[in-house]
């Protein structure tokens, strides 16, 4: 009896040990709003579904090695809460948004898998809408501005071209990537993350990196990141030469963001190198404990090497972000939509965000 009680307390301990030094956490954001557009192939249209941000599930763990090292995991899809159907990412994976593995110290961490680029985290850290890809200006010219009501209509009528990479030609997530991340030095932290090709084809097939330096200091914070892709027709579209600056100041009563980003891509035009210059100033205005008033405007040029080809787009939005409680959010957004030789289209959102 005694050897029976002294195995049940020790198996209980150890337990306990293990739920101390290892944890497992589903989270995720549901967004559902109702949205009306005008000017989508000429006509307008009322939906449901995401409103303002894509909806996500995920779990995420950690456990704790002894002597200063944790292992952590993240598996992430994304998902239509209108639906309930995936969404899923450029390869049309189930675990769209993040799959991957690292360890971390006082070294800082390094990751393996689908990991974050930090062209998308540099993109919603200094823009008002965050990572929406309705509202934010950059976010829709380097990752949606190939399927925009505007640019297509101008491409078709102008040059007869229905199918172009307009904005960078890899996902907001890299697949197959080794991501290092410094520890926070005094404010700065930096990072490198590398994809190899993965295949053994000829043409502009290359290995993919991307290097990225911030700072952050009280109500300052600033970031410049570079990356070079090459086209293997399966995660990374395109060979480019990809450049961003970041930067935002809290001021308490607003805080003001801008950033700009430029994107070469060969052969992107009929055969020709084609450039996309783009940039966005925000600010994020408190109004009392719980409202804020959000609005961004941002420009993106494209124009082709040696030959007459230019286009610019323009995008203006403007949203107001209430929350009910922590987790709670409901909001309003308008966006107005405008290209060259192209009719303006506007989009107007409502809805609830709930963090989970």
């Amino acid at each position: 009896m005694k050897r029976h009680v002294v195995a049940l307390a020790v198996s209980t301990a150890w337990a306990g040990a293990a739920a101390a030094q290892s944890s497992v956490t589903l989270y995720g954001v549901l967004d559902a709003g109702i949205t009306y557009q005008s000017n989508v192939a000429g006509k307008s249209r009322w939906s449901e579904g995401t409103g303002i941000d894509q909806s996500l599930f995920g779990l995420r763990g950690s456990e704790d090695l002894g002597g200063g090292l944790k292992a952590e995991f993240a598996l992430e899809s994304f998902i239509n809460a209108d639906t309930g159907k995936a969404s899923g990412n450029i390869n049309g994976d189930f675990w769209s948004r993040a799959s991957w593995l690292a360890v971390g110290g006082s070294f800082g961490r390094v990751i393996v898998g689908q990991y974050d680029n930090a062209f998308f985290t540099q993109g919603w850290m200094y823009s008002a809408f965050g990572s929406s890809m309705a509202f934010s200006p950059t976010m829709h010219f380097l990752y949606s501005d190939n399927y925009s009501t505007a640019v297509s209509s101008f491409l078709t009528s102008a040059y007869g071209i229905t199918s172009i990479q307009l904005g960078t030609g890899f996902d907001t997530g890299w697949q197959n990537s080794l991501t290092y991340e410094s520890p926070n030095l005094s404010g700065f932290t930096f990072s490198a993350q590398y994809a190899p090709k993965e295949t053994t084809s000829g043409g502009d097939s290359r290995d993919n990196f991307t290097l990225s330096g911030a700072f952050n200091a009280g109500p300052v914070s600033a970031m410049l990141t570079y990356a070079q892709t090459g086209d293997d027709n399966k995660y990374y579209l395109s060979k480019q030469k990809v450049w961003g600056l970041g930067t935002s100041y809290d001021f308490g009563v607003v805080k003001v963001a801008g950033q700009f980003t430029q994107v070469k891509t060969v052969g992107g035009v009929m055969g020709y190198d084609l450039t996309l210059k783009a940039y966005e100033l925000g600010a994020t205005i408190p109004v009392g404990e719980a409202g804020a008033v959000l609005v961004a405007y941002g420009e993106g040029k494209y124009s082709a090497d040696d030959v007459s080809w230019d286009f610019k787009h323009k995008i203006f939005s403007v949203g107001y972000d209430y929350k009910l409680s922590k987790r709670t959010d409901v909001y309003a957004g308008f966006k107005n939509d405008a290209g060259s030789d192209a009719d303006s289209g506007q989009t107007f959102a409502v809805g609830i965000k709930h963090n989970f």
